[in-house]
């Protein structure tokens, strides 16, 4: 009975604590820096395809322009800059002010070979 009492009272003080708005601002400064980590860590992959593609294209053209080379490094930072350029450009056939002719059908055909 008596440890059953002290059991109860352990955890009513533990509630309390926990309910603190001291030991609240802790834990949710604790849960953003694993949510980062684990929003990093997902990323890897996807960066790691980015770049992959990044480098395939730079190597197959070197005569691009700095403002090209910048442009292309731009749409590929992230999946869904890709896939917009791809939607626009690719499949869509607008016209892009920056890559244009045999680059931009050697880029579209780089993003098809691509798997994410």
């Amino acid at each position: 009975m008596w440890r059953a009492f002290v059991i109860f009272i352990e955890i009513v003080i533990l509630v309390v604590i926990l309910r603190t708005s001291f030991v609240q601002y802790f834990l949710s400064d604790i849960q953003q820096t694993v949510s980062g980590w684990i929003e990093s860590v997902v990323d890897i992959p996807e960066q790691q395809s980015l770049m992959v593609l990044r480098e395939r294209f730079f190597y197959n053209n070197m005569s691009l322009q700095p403002h090209q080379t910048d442009y292309v490094i731009e749409i590929t930072e992230s999946k869904e800059k890709l896939e917009s350029f791809n939607q626009f450009y690719c499949i869509n056939r607008d016209k892009n002010p920056f890559i244009y002719g045999r680059n931009l059908i050697r880029l579209c055909d780089q993003i098809k070979q691509l798997r994410f």
